[in-house]
C-alpha cells in the first residue's frame, strides 16, 4: 500500500472532521455532558475524558451502546447534544497545528480534497467556514438528520460519487484519513484504503488494529507521507578541529588536561590552545585588511539564511562565478577542490554576496591569495574554509555558520550545518 515510505499515487483524499482537521473534542465531550445530565445520567457524566470515545462515531448509536438505552430515548439525548453543541460547541474547536499549511500543498500538488464526516452536513459547513477551511475541499459530505442510521460507509459512498470516484476501478485512487477505528471500517466497507492519524482520538493501537495501511503521528508526517512534506535533513559540514591538517605556518591545535576526575577531582575542564584560522573556520574583514572588524562585528544575518552549494573544480575565474551569481545567490558554498582569482572575487563584490565558502583551507592560490582575500573581505564578505560537502548535493539550503562571539578577533572556528527541508 506504500512505496519507499510513501503513499501510493492516490488522486483523491478523503478527510474526517473530528479528531482529523480539527481538535473538536472539548466541544463534543461537554455537549454530551450537559445532554447525559439532562437524561438523568449524572454518573455517566462526570469524567470528560471517558466521554471522548463520542468523538468519531455516529452520536446516535454511541449513546445507545454508552448508555445501554434504546433508540427513542438517545434521539432524545442527541437533541439535548445540539442543545448546546449548535450555539456553542462547535466553537470550542481549532484546527490541528499544520492543517492550515497541509490543505494548501495538497491542492497544488493535484489533489481532489474531500470531507467525508459523520457529523450533520449542517455542523460540518458550520465548522469548516467558520475556520476557513471549505475553500479547500471539492466536495463536504455530512450525515443526514433524516437519517440517524447513517453509517460512516454511507457517507463516503455519497462523497465519491460527488467527487467522480464511485466506479471500482478509480477508487483505487482514493484514501481515507480519519482518526478512529470507525474511519477504518467505514473505509473499508468502501473498498478504500485509510490512513490512521493518531494525533486524534484513537490512538496508534486502535487505528493499526482496525486495519489502517499506515498510521502517522503528526500533521507533518501525514503531509509527508502524502509527498507534499519533507522533514529537516541536518547536514554537519564542518571538520573536527584536533585532527584537521594545519595550513602551513599556522599554530597547531592542543588540549591540555586542567581538572580531571580520574585524578582526583571534582570535574573535568580542559585548557584550549588554537589558532583562529584552524579547522573549518570564518575569516573576519580583520583578517587581510587592516583597520576592519573582528569577528563580533560581523552581521549575524551574514552567516545565517538560505545559500546554494554548487560543484566545481579547478580555477572559477569571471565568467564562471558571474554564471554562478547570475539566479541572485548571496551565500555560496562550493564543492571541490577550486581556486578564485582576484577577477572572480570582484564578480562576488558586484553582486552583493554575503558569504562564500570552500573545502580548502584558503580561497586564492599561491601568489593570489592575499589579493582574494582583500577584494572579498573589504566588501565585507564572509569567508568560510575547510567544509566538508562531500555528502552533500546540489542545492539550495538553510546554513548556519556562526562565529563564536570574541571581541576583534580575525577569524574563528565554526561548525556549519546545512538544513535542508
Amino acid at each position: 500500500m506504500k512505496e519507499n515510505g510513501r503513499a501510493k499515487m492516490y488522486q483523491a483524499l478523503l478527510f474526517d472532521l473530528d479528531g482529523t482537521l480539527t481538535a473538536s473534542g472539548e466541544g463534543i465531550t461537554k455537549s454530551i455532558q450537559y445532554a447525559l445530565r439532562k437524561m438523568g445520567y449524572e454518573s455517566l457524566a462526570e469524567d470528560l475524558k471517558k466521554l471522548e470515545v463520542f468523538v468519531g462515531p455516529p452520536l446516535l448509536e454511541q449513546l445507545m451502546e454508552y448508555c445501554q438505552i434504546e433508540e427513542p430515548e438517545a434521539e432524545q439525548g442527541v437533541a439535548y447534544y445540539r442543545e448546546r453543541y449548535n450555539v456553542v460547541g462547535y466553537y470550542e474547536n481549532k484546527p490541528y497545528k499544520g492543517i492550515r499549511k497541509l490543505l494548501p500543498k495538497l491542492k497544488k500538488k493535484g489533489y481532489k480534497l474531500a470531507v467525508a464526516s459523520s457529523k450533520p452536513q449542517g455542523m460540518v459547513d458550520a465548522v469548516l467556514e467558520h475556520f476557513e477551511l471549505n475553500e479547500y475541499f471539492d466536495v463536504i459530505e455530512g450525515s443526514d438528520v433524516n437519517f440517524p442510521r447513517m453509517t460512516k460507509s454511507d457517507v463516503i459512498e455519497i462523497a465519491l460519487k460527488k467527487l467522480g470516484f464511485f466506479e471500482a476501478e478509480k477508487r483505487k485512487g482514493v484514501v481515507m484519513i480519519g482518526d478512529r477505528k470507525y474511519d477504518v471500517a467505514g473505509a473499508t466497507a468502501s473498498r478504500l484504503d485509510c490512513i490512521g492519524v493518531a494525533y486524534g482520538y484513537g490512538g496508534t493501537e486502535e487505528l493499526e488494529s482496525a486495519g489502517a495501511i499506515k498510521v502517522v503521528q503528526t500533521v507533518e508526517e501525514l503531509g509527508e507521507f502524502l509527498g507534499v512534506s519533507k522533514k529537516a535533513r541536518f547536514h554537519d559540514i564542518g571538520k573536527e578541529l584536533f585532527s584537521t591538517p594545519v595550513y602551513p605556518g599556522d599554530p597547531a591545535p592542543s588540549k591540555t588536561p586542567f581538572y580531571e576526575i580520574k585524578k582526583g577531582d571534582d570535574c573535568n575542564l580542559t585548557i584550549l590552545s588554537f589558532g583562529s584560522h584552524n579547522g573549518t573556520h570564518l575569516d573576519a574583514p580583520k583578517h587581510f585588511c587592516e583597520g576592519k572588524h573582528g569577528v563580533d562585528q560581523i552581521p549575524l544575518e551574514k552567516c545565517l539564511g538560505e545559500c546554494k552549494v554548487i560543484k566545481a573544480e579547478g580555477v572559477i575565474g569571471k565568467e564562471e562565478m558571474e554564471a554562478l551569481l547570475a539566479d541572485g545567490t548571496k551565500k555560496l558554498l562550493i564543492k571541490g577542490e577550486i581556486l578564485l582569482t582576484p577577477e572572480s572575487a570582484k564578480v562576488c563584490v558586484e553582486a552583493g554576496l554575503d558569504l562564500i565558502g570552500v573545502e580548502s583551507q584558503t580561497v586564492g592560490g599561491k601568489g593570489t591569495q592575499k589579493a582574494v582575500h582583500q577584494t572579498l573581505l573589504s566588501a565585507e564578505i564572509v569567508i568560510l574554509e575547510g567544509l566538508v560537502l562531500g555528502e552533500v548535493t546540489q542545492g539550495t539550503y538553510f546554513l548556519s555558520a556562526l562565529p563564536m562571539k570574541m571581541e576583534g578577533l580575525d577569524g574563528s572556528p565554526v561548525r556549519p550545518v546545512l538544513i535542508e527541508y
